[in-house]
């Protein structure tokens, strides 16, 4: 009894880390905003300071050319390959530049939808866990009412 109930604790704080430190990584604000407020919107912020130091060579030469962006939005390319994509939003006069690993891209097909699946790899995942939870379901019938005897 004693064991079952350390296993239960052991469990409990891992369930608990698990959940507060996925809170701290799942952040996409790029590197190289060093001040920023989040806006209204999901995953854009409020530019206040850029630090050009970490920027790439395209993303210096846009800062140059238009100065620093009011918002910068994180976004997922619509592909295989889910890449990260942060749009830099100027207002006046209106202005959206795209980059890709830190390469200026002009046309990007984007998605809101923040996962870094796709749609293949969500399937799999969900009919994964389908399948292993009706392996193991069966196995613990089979366990109670057949084997245990």
């Amino acid at each position: 009894m004693n064991l079952l109930l350390r296993f239960k604790s052991i469990w409990i704080y891992t369930t608990l880390l698990a959940f507060l430190g996925s809170c701290f990584a799942c952040g996409y604000k790029p590197s190289y905003l060093q001040k920023g407020k989040t806006a209204e919107v999901s995953e854009r912020w409020r530019v206040e300071e850029i630090n050009p130091a970490r920027l790439s060579a395209d993303e210096k030469s846009v800062l140059e050319t238009f100065g620093t962006p009011d918002y910068i939005r994180f976004f997922r390319k619509r592909s295989l390959d889910r890449e990260k994509v942060y749009a830099w939003i100027y207002a006046e006069p209106v202005r959206f530049v795209t980059f890709i690993d830190g390469k200026k891209v002009d046309y990007a097909v984007l998605d809101e939808d923040l996962s870094s699946l796709n749609d293949h790899q969500r399937d799999m995942l969900f009919w994964g866990g389908v399948t292993v939870a009706t392996v193991a379901a069966l196995g613990l019938l089979y366990y109670y009412f057949i084997a245990k005897k």
